[in-house]
């Protein structure tokens, strides 16, 4: 088993123009972990403008994501809170406030992160505590509670 998130994986209040904007953040924090290269920050990008807003999940979370074959190195996240929210053109789940950016390294290690994150979301209450959190250490508390299997 291993920890879902470390404080390197979250970003807190980020600043974004626009849609387009928030998913480069969410993307580059995956870069800068090392988990995906530019190429599926750009993925991430062109499967919204290609397939629409779907990725905008529930009221205000937003999981952009890509294929592992456009640039994953090992599976990872990154949990971003926006300082204001952004639209991404979805009327039932606009505006987006948290982005969480996935990176499966294959499809069945894509599939448990999405699970162990669905369950955090169970409760209808964890999008406000999250996006309320003044620091990255109760962000991480809040998603390592749920551990996923390698």
């Amino acid at each position: 088993m291993q920890k879902l998130v470390s404080l390197d994986d979250i970003e807190l209040n980020v600043s974004a123009a626009d849609w387009q904007d928030a998913v480069e953040k969410s993307g580059t924090i995956l870069v800068n972990n090392g988990y995906v290269t530019r190429e599926y920050v750009d993925a991430m990008i062109q499967t919204v403008k290609t397939l629409g807003p779907y990725i905008v999940v529930a009221p205000g979370l937003a999981m952009p994501h890509a294929r592992s074959t456009n640039g994953v190195i090992k599976s990872g996240i990154s949990i971003m809170t926006l300082s204001r929210p952004v639209t991404f053109g979805n009327e039932s789940n606009d505006p987006v406030r948290l982005l969480i950016g996935l990176a499966g390294s294959n499809d069945d290690l894509h599939l448990k992160i999405i699970q162990a994150i669905a369950t955090i979301f169970e409760d209808d209450s964890m999008l406000g505590r999250i996006t309320a959190c003044g620091s990255k250490a109760a962000v991480a508390g809040i998603f390592n509670n749920v551990e996923v299997e390698d």
